[in-house]
C-alpha cells in the first residue's frame, strides 16, 4: 500500500514537472521577444537620446539632442507632420469609428447581406499588407487615371501615388484612404464580436418597450461595448506618432510625405553611426536626436492618453 502511494506521488510529481516544462517552453519565446524587441530596444533608445558621437567617434554624454529635437518638433516641418498625424487621428475617430460601429450593428443584427459584408470586410485581414498595398497602387496609379479621363473628362488626371507627378498633399490623402480602408475591417470584426456577446433578453425587453432601431443602437449596444470602443480610441491616440500609413510600402526610403513615423523610419534608415558634426549641415537628424524626438513625443502622448482615458471613463455612456 505504501509503495503504491509512493508511486502515485512520484507520478503526480512527474506530471506536474512536465506541465511546468510545457508552460516554460510556451512562454519562453514570447517573453524573449518582448525582452529583446521591446524592453531592450526602448531602453537602448533612451540611452542613445543622451549620447553624442564626436569627430573621433567617441561616445559622450550630452543634452544637446533634446535641444535639436525640440527645435525640429516646433519647426514648420514638424508642425506639418503633427498636423498630418492629427488629421489621421481625426479621420479614425470621426469617420472610421462611427462607420465601423454602424456596420457592426448591421452585421450583428443579421440584416440582409450581413454574411457577405462580414466575409468582404475580413478578406483584407487575410491578405498580406504588402499585397494589398501593391493592389492599391495599381488601382490609384493605373486604373484611376483611365477612369478619370473616360468618366469625368479629367485630362490632367495622373497616378495618385506617383512620387513625381503629384503634390505631397495628394499622396498623403491617398495613403490616408488606404490606411482607413485597411483598418476598417479589423474594427468591424472586433465590434461585431463584442456585439454578438450582448444578452439578447435585454434587446428583446427593449423591443417590447417600443424602442426604435436608433435607440436600441445608441442606448443598448454602444454602452455595453463601450469598453471595446475605449480601447480602440486610446490605441489610436497612443499610436498617433507610430502610424506611418504604409508609406514605406509605397515609396520606400525616398518618399517626402511628412508623417512622424515615416520620418523616423527614413532618418534611421539613412543614418549611420557617424559623428554629430558630419550630420550638422546634411539635413539629417542623428540617431541621438531621433531618439530624443521620440522621447518628446512619448512625453506628450502619455498624459494626453491618460486624460482621455479618465474622461471616457467618467463621461462615457454607462450600462446602468
Amino acid at each position: 500500500m505504501g509503495a503504491s502511494t509512493t508511486a502515485s506521488g512520484k507520478k503526480f510529481q512527474t506530471r506536474k514537472q512536465r506541465r511546468l516544462v510545457f508552460y516554460i517552453l510556451m512562454f519562453a519565446l514570447p517573453l524573449l521577444q518582448f525582452a529583446i524587441f521591446y524592453l531592450y530596444v526602448n531602453f537602448n533608445s533612451f540611452i542613445i537620446a543622451f549620447q553624442e558621437r564626436t569627430k573621433d567617434f567617441e561616445i559622450v554624454a550630452t543634452g544637446d539632442n533634446f535641444a535639436e529635437a525640440f527645435k525640429y518638433f516646433f519647426s514648420a516641418k514638424g508642425g506639418r507632420m503633427l498636423w498630418n498625424s492629427l488629421q489621421l487621428l481625426l479621420c479614425q475617430l470621426l469617420i472610421a469609428t462611427p462607420l465601423g460601429l454602424l456596420f457592426s450593428y448591421y452585421i450583428a443584427k443579421g440584416k440582409k447581406g450581413a454574411g457577405f459584408f462580414r466575409v468582404m470586410l475580413y478578406l483584407p485581414q487575410v491578405l498580406s499588407m504588402v499585397v494589398l498595398a501593391a493592389l492599391f497602387q495599381v488601382i490609384v496609379n493605373e486604373v484611376y487615371p483611365i477612369l478619370a479621363k473616360d468618366w469625368f473628362s479629367a485630362e490632367n488626371a495622373g497616378p495618385l501615388l506617383s512620387s513625381s507627378t503629384n503634390s505631397v498633399s495628394v499622396k498623403f490623402y491617398t495613403a490616408l484612404v488606404f490606411t482607413l480602408w485597411f483598418s476598417f475591417g479589423a474594427n468591424v470584426l472586433i465590434y461585431t464580436g463584442a456585439m454578438s456577446g450582448i444578452d439578447q433578453s435585454i434587446v428583446e425587453s427593449a423591443s417590447l418597450d417600443g424602442v426604435t432601431t436608433f435607440q436600441e443602437f445608441w442606448y443598448i449596444y454602444v454602452p455595453i461595448i463601450f469598453p471595446t470602443i475605449t480601447t480602440f480610441l486610446l490605441t489610436s491616440i497612443a499610436g498617433i506618432f507610430n502610424n506611418q500609413m504604409s508609406l514605406h510600402l509605397f515609396f520606400g526610403n525616398d518618399g517626402n510625405v511628412p508623417v512622424f513615423a515615416y520620418y523616423f523610419y527614413r532618418m534611421a534608415a539613412k543614418n549611420t553611426y557617424a559623428s554629430q558634426d558630419i550630420y550638422a549641415d546634411s539635413g539629417y537628424m542623428t540617431l541621438g536626436e531621433l531618439a530624443a524626438l521620440g522621447l518628446i513625443a512619448t512625453a506628450i502622448l502619455v498624459p494626453v492618453t491618460l486624460l482621455v482615458k479618465k474622461a471616457l471613463e467618467k463621461y462615457g455612456p454607462r450600462v446602468d
